[in-house]
């Protein structure tokens, strides 16, 4: 639920956004200076000038927030870490937009150094979301071993066969083959196998519903079987990714963070030199 309010609030605002400056973004470049929209929508402007700072302090904010929260002992009681992580992405995403917008799609110099390593840092964000999300986790974000995966796919086996009341071969049998060891072993592989497993899911499912209508399964069971099913799919998958997935995402917050710490040095000098020359924005 969290998730899809975050995504319809991003659609919103981002659309919002780039809709009510549209037509001095679509401006000819020498014409924009003239246009009387450039007080409004130029990086200087009233709303263009207060993108970039929304925008910024979203990134500020989003940063921070979840490495206090993943760090700060007693801020684990303070609401789930894959919650802390939907708000880290929302802000994280939707600032970099409005950053986008504040420059009217046009950027240079140490403008266009801050701009690609925010969105450098941003795109490495949201496939370190894609990996992060395979990795197997228990409530508070550590993630779970082998052995504890194996086991809570036995138990999801048991409660399937338990509700539906067909046998434990038949359970097996519903679930299609999951990705074999031999594409897990490297980093390609385990990407490719998970990107494929995640197509299949949708089939899946379609067939799991037709096989328990055809034995005789009561329909008020078929949702909570699926659910079942699936959470069961992906902690198989997970079994078989989980070496080359923690390792890949080892390797990318060897990347992220760094270009994260550039992309904030980049962005104070920006702060720092529009601040000398006078953009200030409502302050001024």
């Amino acid at each position: 639920m969290l998730g899809f309010l975050l995504t319809a609030l991003w659609l919103g605002v981002a659309g919002t956004a780039l809709l009510s400056g549209l037509d001095f973004y679509l401006l000819p470049d020498q014409e924009r200076a003239f246009s009387p929209l450039a007080d409004l929508w130029g990086p200087t402007g009233l709303y263009g000038q207060g993108m970039g700072i929304v925008g910024s302090a979203m990134i500020v904010v989003g940063v921070v927030a979840y490495a206090l929260r993943k760090r700060v002992s007693f801020l684990a009681r303070a609401g789930q870490l894959r919650h802390w992580l939907s708000v880290h992405i929302f802000l994280c995403t939707l600032g970099p937009f409005l950053v986008l917008l504040h420059t009217t799609f046009k950027f240079g110099g140490i403008v266009s150094i801050a701009f690609w390593s925010m969105a450098i840092v941003t795109a490495s964000g949201v496939f370190g979301r894609y990996v992060y999300a395979r990795i197997p986790k228990t409530v508070n974000g550590r993630f779970l071993g082998l052995r504890a995966i194996q086991e809570r796919a036995l138990e999801l086996s048991a409660e399937i066969a338990a509700r539906t009341g067909l046998p434990p071969s038949e359970i097996e049998g519903m679930v299609a083959a999951p990705v074999t060891s031999t594409h897990a072993e490297s980093l390609l592989g385990a990407l490719g196998a998970a990107f494929a497993s995640d197509i299949r899911a949708v089939g899946h499912r379609r067939a799991l519903r037709a096989f328990l209508r055809v034995r005789a399964v009561p329909a008020e069971l078929h949702r909570p079987v699926v659910a079942m099913d699936a959470e069961r799919r992906r902690l198989q998958r997970q079994a078989l990714l989980l070496q080359p997935f923690q390792r890949l995402f080892r390797y990318w917050h060897v990347i992220h963070l760094p270009l994260a710490t550039v992309m904030f040095i980049v962005l104070g000098i920006h702060v720092t030199v529009a601040v000398m020359f006078g953009y200030t924005w409502i302050f001024q």
